[in-house]
C-alpha cells in the first residue's frame, strides 16, 4: 500500500507519535514520475507529521481543518495536499463550509483554466455534494488526459460507495488507477460518521444516581449540540438517502425531548421551580405544534410531558397526557407504544 493512500485517511485521525512512527517505517517513493499524483513527497511527509492535528471535538471545524489548511498554504501546487484539505473540509464541515469549498475551487479552476489539476480539484470538490456532476466532469478530464491517475481513483471510490455503487465501473476505474499507480489504495466514501452522542444517556444516568444537576444539564445540552452537528454532516451530502436523513432527524427529535426533560428535572432539584414551569410551558407549545403538523414525534412529546407531570405530582396534567396518548393510539395502533402507555399508567398508579 502506498503512502498517499495511507496518509489521506490516516493523517486526519492519527496522533503525532503514530505519524512519527509511520514516517520512519514507510519507504521513500521509488518512482519520481508518481510524485504529486500517486505518492506524497518526502518533504510533504515530514510537514504532515509536524502538522498532525491536535485532539479536538469533531464539531470544532476550524481547529480540525487548520493543519490541512496550513499544509495547503505551504504547498499550493501539490495536488495530494489539496485533496487532503478537501477531505478535511468534507469530514468536519457543514453546509456553509462545503459551499465555500466548492466556490473556492471553482474560482481556482477559472484562474487556472489551462491546468488539469485545478479542473480536477473543482470537480472533486463536488463529490458528495453533487456527485453526478463530479462524475461527468472527471470523465471529461480523463477523455482529454487518459493518464491522469487521480481521476480514475476518484471515480473508483465513487462507484464503490453504497449510493453510487456500480461494481463493473468500479472494477474498470480501479484497474486504470492501479496501472498508473501500482500498489496504491483507495479510500472509502463516504468516510465514517461520528457516532450519536452518548452524553444524554450519561446525563440521565448521572441524574438517576443523584449526581450534580448542573453537570447533568450541561452534558445533555452538549449532547444535543453534538447530534445537531452530526445531522448537519448528513443533510448536505448525496451520499445519504432521504430515508437515512429522515431517520437521523427523527432520532434527534427524540433526544430533544429527553434533553428538555433532563433540564426540567435538574431545575426542580435545584429548587428553581419557576424555571422548570417555564420550560414545561415551552414544551407544551412545541408539543401542540407537533400535533397540528401530525408529526410522529408528537407521541414522544406526550410521553415526556406525562412523565414530568407525574414526577411533579401534577396528577390532572399527567392524566390529560395519558388520555391524549390513548387517542393517538386509537388512530395509529402500535403494540410497543401501547406497552409504553400501560407502563406509564402503572407507574403513576404506584406513585399514588
Amino acid at each position: 500500500m502506498k503512502l498517499s493512500a495511507i496518509l489521506s485517511v490516516f493523517w486526519r485521525t492519527a496522533t503525532p507519535a503514530m505519524l512519527g512512527l509511520l514516517l520512519v517505517l514507510m519507504p521513500v517513493p521509488a518512482r519520481a514520475s508518481a510524485a504529486g499524483v500517486c505518492e506524497v513527497s518526502v518533504e510533504v511527509r515530514v510537514e504532515m507529521v509536524k502538522a498532525a492535528p491536535a485532539a479536538a471535538s469533531p464539531s470544532d471545524f476550524d481547529r480540525n481543518v487548520a493543519p490541512a489548511l496550513r499544509l495547503r498554504q505551504r504547498y499550493p501546487n501539490d495536488l495530494l495536499v489539496h485533496e487532503m484539505y478537501q477531505d478535511a473540509v468534507q469530514r468536519y464541515g457543514i453546509e456553509g463550509h462545503l459551499r465555500k469549498l466548492v466556490e473556492e475551487y471553482q474560482v481556482l479552476s477559472m484562474q487556472h483554466s489551462d491546468e488539469t489539476m485545478y479542473s480536477y480539484l473543482y470537480a472533486r470538490s463536488l463529490i458528495g455534494r453533487n456527485t453526478p456532476s463530479a462524475v461527468r466532469q472527471i470523465n471529461e478530464i480523463l477523455a482529454q488526459h487518459p493518464d491522469f491517475a487521480p481521476g480514475y481513483r476518484s471515480l473508483a471510490e465513487i462507484y464503490a460507495s453504497e449510493t453510487f455503487r456500480n461494481d463493473e465501473k468500479e472494477k474498470v476505474e480501479r484497474a486504470h488507477f492501479l496501472a498508473l499507480c501500482p500498489g496504491s489504495a483507495l479510500q472509502q466514501r463516504p468516510g465514517p460518521l461520528p457516532a450519536p452522542s452518548p452524553l444524554i444517556d450519561q446525563a440521565e444516568r448521572l441524574l438517576a444516581g443523584n449526581g450534580d444537576p448542573a453537570q447533568a444539564t450541561a452534558m445533555a445540552l452538549q449532547g444535543i449540540r453534538d447530534d445537531e452537528w452530526r445531522l448537519q454532516r448528513i443533510r448536505p451530502f448525496d451520499w445519504y438517502s432521504v430515508a437515512f436523513k429522515r431517520q437521523a432527524q427523527s432520532e434527534l427529535q427524540v433526544k430533544y425531548w429527553r434533553a428538555w426533560s433532563i433540564e426540567v428535572r435538574c431545575d426542580r432539584r435545584l429548587g428553581q421551580t419557576g424555571k422548570a414551569a417555564e420550560l414545561l410551558a415551552q414544551m407544551e407549545q412545541r408539543a401542540a405544534a407537533l400535533q397540528r403538523n401530525s408529526d410522529p414525534a408528537y407521541w414522544d412529546a406526550l410521553a415526556a410531558l406525562a412523565r414530568l407531570y407525574g414526577e411533579g405530582s401534577q396528577e390532572e396534567a399527567a392524566a390529560r397526557k395519558l388520555e391524549a396518548m390513548q387517542e393517538f393510539l386509537a388512530k395509529k395502533p402500535d403494540p410497543q407504544r401501547a406497552a409504553q402507555l400501560d407502563g406509564l399508567r402503572k407507574l403513576f398508579a404506584n406513585q399514588k
